[in-house]
């Protein structure tokens, strides 16, 4: 019984590999090409995705309006997630229901450098998160 807990035990640790080639306490460089990268700092502190898998963009339809939701696996179970109502590139605009590590955090402002051919990148800040950037692939 000990040798299946023990086969049981080694084969989940190395499905929870992550990618060490990514070093999450370095920003990303704030790039326009879908890399598929995203960084900030919060309370000072460097949060970057990458390693504990690739952050995310959903563009969504709604009755009246479009929005997109970013969201980037930032530690070891712990996520930035924000959502942008009618983004359009180009152009400053607030993002809500920002949360941090499952906690509410302060509601900020994204500038959206590029929205075009399935490229969603741009720069962000709110509260305590700053020098944020993401440049993200997304399908429409």
């Amino acid at each position: 019984m000990r040798h299946i807990l023990f086969i049981c035990l080694l084969l989940f640790c190395m499905a929870c590999e992550e990618n060490k080639s990514i070093d999450p306490t370095i920003m990303p460089e704030a790039t326009e090409t879908g890399a598929n990268t995203f960084g900030c700092l919060v309370d000072g502190w460097v949060y970057a995705s990458g390693r504990w898998g690739l952050p995310n963009a959903e563009y969504m339809v709604l009755e009246d309006s479009t929005g997109m939701t970013v969201s980037a696996q930032v530690d070891f179970g712990m996520y930035l997630r924000f959502t942008i109502a009618n983004p359009k590139q180009g152009e400053t605009l607030p993002y809500k229901d920002a949360s941090f590590d499952n906690q509410k955090i302060e509601d900020g402002k994204v500038y959206i450098s590029r929205m075009s051919d399935g490229v969603f990148s741009g720069t962000f800040e709110g509260g305590r998160v700053t020098k944020g950037r993401f440049d993200l692939k997304y399908k429409e």
